[in-house]
């Protein structure tokens, strides 16, 4: 766990550097931005370090941590979201509150391999609410506006009734099995539990779903994600849903009886059907940009859902689900970067129509937005195309024996359908001539160098796919 340990510990420090970066109005804030830019991607790559050269048992572990595929590819995909998301942050971070900012974000970091991890129910909880309560802060200081606090309340409530569902459903799941340790509680049950772990089990998918915005627990991603800075939402559509479906496969993980997996099974088919209609006819209907990438989020929850029923019949390996979610983390953050730097060089990113004639204000950023709602739509020499494939390919093999997943596989191609025509709507605004037509030349190296990242990694994952 010495990654994790690094990361919780390093933003714990940023926390308490927030005491000394107070100063009055002759601070010098660009120098502070760099310090905690620079400090953070040190954490991060110390974190990868100490990752890369470990040496991991061959016993996986039966106490409170598990070091299996999926811990190891959660913690990758928290160190590839979280260079990203300081790279955005480093010129968009609300500059009076930098410590606060960046030791949140690092904690955040930390948490999701502790989650992967998790093989207990007390680490998993904890795990889970160290992502949570960061978020709170950063949402508070990102922006101290009207929208800003009516995003920060309606998420911390929201996320609190989400929690009590959680813990309600694992308290359940303890009283069943007489234990916290899930490798026990998969051993005592064998998920046979009878009606009382089957509730245990949908209040635990309850509390999943909101972290995750699917179906019918989404309805607070379009207000917050319009409400809060855009380094943020970027945050929120990637980080709650690595450590959210990881928790998914912790939970309901590998030993599900039949009679449990007949019981489970429909209900994840249901909501990720419910979860990709909703979010891609909402984000059709809509022409504010941050709204619409909000629905686009939710769309891509039922994608990921369809991934995890696969998992759980053995039609399709973890590592689909965790390509999904890198191919994911470049091209949604690679899409707030771009956002970001139109932003920064004094364009809006309000609404689509914003965006008329960007292309010929501020080409780089036009182009990378391309590449990534290319990738958003699943088209080929883009990861997202091997992404939305093989998870098309798991659902259509479950399929063999359930008629059912054939539909959910059908019903997967025709929401891709819908999506790519609101992504071609955002991506022909950038082309089209438009009146204003003065360049943006403020740049933003930070911007830059995170969206390069994302579409250099978008396009060469296209041709190496295995090292997602």
């Amino acid at each position: 766990m010495t990654p994790a340990i690094v990361l919780i510990l390093g933003g714990s420090v940023l926390l308490a550097a927030s005491m000394v970066l107070k100063g009055g109005p002759q601070r010098d804030v660009y120098g502070q931005r760099n310090a905690m830019g620079l400090l953070s991607i040190f954490l991060l790559i110390l974190a990868g370090a100490c990752g890369f050269f470990r040496e991991l048992p061959a016993d996986l572990g039966n106490g409170l941590f598990r070091f299996d595929d999926s811990a190891l590819a959660s913690e990758r995909l928290a160190l590839l979201g979280g260079f990203l998301l300081v790279l955005i942050s480093w010129s968009t971070a609300p500059k009076n509150f930098l410590g606060e900012y960046y030791g949140c974000l690092i904690i955040m970091l930390g948490a999701i391999p502790v989650v992967g991890a998790s093989n207990d129910l007390v680490s998993l909880f904890l795990g889970l609410e160290l992502i949570s309560i960061p978020t709170y802060i950063m949402l508070g200081i990102c922006k101290n506006d009207n929208p800003g606090a009516e995003a920060t309340i309606k998420y911390f409530l929201l996320s609190a009734f989400a929690s009590s569902f959680f813990l309600m459903g694992l308290s359940y799941l303890y009283g069943v099995s007489g234990s916290t340790n899930l490798q026990l509680i998969h051993e005592a049950l064998g998920f046979e539990g009878g009606k009382l772990t089957m509730l245990a089990i949908m209040l635990v998918l309850c509390g999943l779903a909101f972290r995750i915005t699917a179906v019918p627990f989404h309805f607070y991603a379009p207000d917050v994600f319009e409400g809060t800075s855009l380094t943020m939402a970027g945050a929120m559509s990637y980080l709650p849903k690595v450590a959210g479906f990881v928790a998914m496969i912790r939970i309901l993980g590998p030993d599900m009886s039949p009679s449990a997996m007949s019981a489970v099974v429909p209900v994840l088919l249901v909501c990720a059907g419910l979860t990709m209609v909703i979010g891609n006819f909402m984000a059709s209907a809509q022409n504010n940009l941050r709204r619409l990438l909000a629905y686009s989020s939710v769309a891509h929850t039922g994608y990921l859902l369809l991934a995890i029923t696969a998992l759980l019949r053995d039609n399709a390996e973890p590592n689909v689900l965790f390509s999904y979610l890198a191919a994911y983390a470049a091209m949604t953050l690679g899409f707030f970067a771009c956002l970001g730097e139109i932003e920064a060089a004094g364009g809006r990113t309000h609404l689509v129509g914003d965006l008329s004639g960007m292309f010929y204000r501020r080409p780089a950023a036009s182009i990378g937005l391309t590449v990534c709602l290319i990738s958003l739509i699943g088209l080929p020499l883009t990861a997202g195309f091997w992404a939305k494939f093989m998870v098309f390919m798991g659902a259509s093999a479950a399929g063999m024996t359930d008629p059912m997943s054939i539909f959910m596989a059908v019903l997967m191609a025709f929401n891709a359908v819908i999506a790519a025509g609101y992504y071609w709507r955002v991506m022909s605004k950038l082309f089209e001539k438009s009146d204003a037509n003065v360049p943006l030349r403020v740049f933003r190296p930070s911007l830059f160098l995170a969206y390069t990242i994302c579409v250099v990694l978008t396009l060469v994952w296209f041709f190496v796919p295995a090292v997602m």
